[in-house]
């Protein structure tokens, strides 16, 4: 028996350990990406401030588009996993080239359809005369490596699916340190403005994407096999694969959206909040990180384990994730409240915009310890192979919640941009409550079945 093969009898006999085998490396691969993020979010504020603000009304279409994709790759880590964790690879082996298929069909598709849309889409989100061009521009390069961020995508769920998660992070750095080499040389020394900072993306995608390819397909050096000649269509696997994935993408899709609706509110303090809310959001990213990589750890250790029918091991392994998430949370709040005034000075030198991002860090940082348990639980749920409660706790969050207080905060009680960000805080507190409860009970309801059978 290869390592590979005995990953899933020794996650199960380790499970507290499993988590940070998994977390960890993905963990280092988002700090690069992160301080890719930093780096661009920098290099672009050289530029000019609405230079800033047209990336950011950028980030909730990409992030639309690629959360079609990252849902139903959610779905494919869980068959995968869930399969793996039965012991039937020939199972496992085509579920991951049915997410190729996908793969291939979405990119072309959604980079069709967004760049006949662009013009459009910006103006849905409500971007400025003085920032719609910018836009633009940023957005016609960066629709072209779609393809190449959605396979991506795919790829990294089938390797998250057989608790590899180390490959995808070294592919991770390589393509972030390209982006970061290439930023300053496309940006300046070609002149090419915010346009350079989309080529560099790009460029560093179908980097990325080719060594996957070569991963996969000429070294073979995957746990799971594409065996193309036994490839036999299911639409079971399609179907589970929806049934998982879809919600998570619509969860996504629902923040995309609520993110641009959320600019919408925002712009109606000026395009200075906007640029001043995208800057504090990249202090929000390093909590995240962790966070992210706590709960991504759960789809692909939850499915092993439910289908190796261990479900003592699912809610001790809930909790223990969510005292980690939690002491995270209140170490990066207590921090990020104290030094947000000089986080916001290194990209920002227009006082108003300082003062709005120090007080959109000061105020989301009391929803990190609900932000959490809703994050953890959700994963927990698509472990166990129901993306539903996630999408119904992502949309009473967005569209019943912060949204309208936002705008009752906002346009009744005039609190001005405060309201905006207080609206985070409550919105975050109810759905944790919620998420909490609700896997608590559906868990009681598993292990009891699972008794039933036993007996």
């Amino acid at each position: 028996m290869t390592d590979k093969s005995k990953r899933v009898e020794t996650f199960i006999n380790n499970p507290k350990k499993a988590v940070w085998t998994l977390t960890l490396p993905m963990l280092l691969g988002m700090i690069v990406q992160y301080l890719y993020s930093l780096t661009d979010t920098f290099f672009v504020s050289k530029i000019s401030t609405d230079a800033i603000a047209a990336m950011q009304f950028n980030l909730p279409f990409v992030f639309f588009a690629i959360s079609i994709c990252f849902g139903l790759g959610i779905g494919i880590t869980a068959i995968i996993s869930q399969a793996l964790g039965a012991k039937d690879i020939h199972r496992a082996n085509n579920a991951a080239e049915h997410a190729i298929l996908m793969g291939v069909v979405l990119g072309i598709f959604i980079s069709a359809v967004s760049i006949i849309f662009r013009y459009p889409i910006f103006k849905l989100l409500g971007a400025p005369e003085n920032i719609i061009g910018l836009a633009v521009q940023y957005f016609e390069i960066i629709v072209f490596g779609f393809i190449f961020n959605i396979l991506g995508v795919f790829f990294r769920s089938i390797l998250s699916g057989e608790g590899d998660a180390k490959t995808p992070v070294r592919f991770m750095i390589i393509g972030t340190v390209i982006n970061i080499g290439l930023d300053p040389l496309f940006i300046f020394v070609f002149k090419l403005g915010i346009a350079g900072a989309a080529w560099a993306t790009i460029t560093a995608q179908f980097v990325v994407t080719v060594l996957y390819i070569i991963f996969f397909f000429v070294k073979k050096d995957s746990l799971v096999q594409f065996k193309f000649s036994d490839f036999s269509f299911s639409w079971e696997i399609i179907g589970k694969t929806i049934k998982i994935g879809l919600p998570a993408s619509l969860s996504m899709v629902i923040m995309s959206f609520g993110q641009m609706l959320y600019n919408r509110i925002v712009v109606y303090f000026g395009s200075d909040a906007v640029a001043s809310v995208g800057i504090g959001m990249r202090l929000d990213q390093l909590f995240f990180l962790p966070i992210m990589g706590l709960s991504g750890s759960l789809v692909t250790l939850i499915g092993m384990f439910y289908g190796a029918k261990r479900i003592d091991l699912v809610r001790s392994t809930w909790l223990y994730t969510i005292k980690w998430g939690e002491m995270l949370a209140v170490t990066f709040g207590l921090l990020f409240y104290f030094i947000s005034p000089y986080f916001m000075k290194m990209f920002a030198s227009d006082p108003a915009i300082i003062e709005t991002g120090v007080t959109y860090i000061r105020y989301v940082v009391f929803a990190y310890p609900f932000i959490v348990v809703g994050m953890i639980s959700g994963r927990v749920f698509q472990g166990l192979g129901n993306g539903m409660p996630g999408l119904i706790l992502t949309t009473l969050r967005i569209a019943v919640i912060i949204l309208p207080l936002a705008l009752l905060f906002t346009r009744v009680f005039d609190w001005g941009v405060q309201g905006v960000f207080l609206s985070q805080v409550i919105s975050s507190f109810i759905a944790s409550l919620i998420a909490y409860f609700w896997l608590s009970g559906n868990l009681k309801k598993v292990e009891k079945k699972e008794i039933i059978t036993e007996v």
